[in-house]
């Protein structure tokens, strides 16, 4: 057991291993209007015959030409949207989504994705991704790519080999380096970062902290100016505060450590924090 008093100087302090080892871890539809059909009624005068010898002139008098008129449209024109392209399915361009950010409102969330030479990074509503797609839409396990014109989806990795590699890798991205060097034959399995994770937290929770560029307050886990590249590549900024993982808020040391195995059991962190006074969520695969 780590004496946080001791090294605080006596100042009591609150370190939640399950915050600390999640740090490992819109577009809007425009409306036309459709004007109310309009209907010409001509009539012309009765009473008058026309004679049967009437001129060229005559002739080209009763043919009235409605194009300028109709032109004109003084009650407007039927105007229909765009119909928007449907998701045609997954996509194939060998990207990993590795965790989202669902803001509020929707354009303001970001997906955190790698994959082939693309380098991991958070990608707001709208950003580039590769030279032929975009993030359109960002949802809490999926994101949709619109992809040369169509949609595709890009969701979080179900199968055992892409999560070893996406959320085992993420996991090490985010997890503080130690001072001695890792073994060669270190495993990027899920299950082996969060054991490194649980045992770099209990041997020294403060450096852990530290190494996060994390510092902790009444309200939650505050991201330094100082951050680790981890921690910034999840998508956190410094100034964001996390209040909360899976709903349970910052709370009592000895209850932590036991909430630790219960997100790890859910295969999925749900990470709350708070920016600019707005309430963010995050999430993160984990197996």
């Amino acid at each position: 057991m780590i004496d946080i008093a001791r090294l605080t100087g006596g100042m009591p302090v609150r370190i939640w291993p399950a915050a600390l080892w999640t740090l490992a871890a819109a577009t809007a539809i425009n409306l036309g209007w459709s004007a109310a059909p309009v209907i010409w009624r001509l009539a012309g005068q009765d009473g008058q015959i026309i004679p049967a010898f009437a001129g060229p002139q005559a002739a080209a008098a009763a043919r009235t030409d409605l194009a300028p008129l109709l032109d004109f449209a003084p009650f407007g024109q039927d105007s229909l949207p765009t119909p928007e392209p449907q998701v045609t399915g997954e996509t194939s361009l060998g990207l990993t989504l590795l965790g989202v950010t669902i803001g509020n409102p929707a354009s303001a969330s970001r997906a955190i994705i790698s994959g082939g030479d693309t380098p991991v990074a958070s990608y707001p509503v709208g950003a580039r991704v590769l030279g032929n797609a975009d993030v359109a839409e960002v949802n809490a396990d999926h994101v949709v790519l619109r992809v040369d014109g169509r949609l595709e989806t890009l969701s979080f990795a179900d199968t055992r080999t892409a999560t070893a590699r996406a959320a085992g890798g993420n996991l090490r991205n985010l997890i503080p380096q130690a001072t001695q060097a890792a073994p060669t034959n270190t495993s990027n399995a899920p299950e082996d970062v969060i054991n490194r994770y649980r045992a770099a937290i209990q041997a020294d929770a403060l450096g852990v902290l530290d190494r996060l560029g994390v510092t902790p307050t009444p309200d939650g886990y505050q991201i330094g100016v100082n951050a680790s590249p981890g921690v910034l590549q999840a998508g956190m900024r410094p100034g964001d505060v996390i209040t909360s993982v899976n709903g349970q808020r910052v709370g009592d040391m000895e209850a932590d450590r036991r909430y630790f195995d219960q997100v790890a059991a859910s295969g999925r962190a749900r990470v709350e924090l708070q920016r600019d006074g707005q309430a963010i969520v995050m999430s993160f695969p984990l197996k």
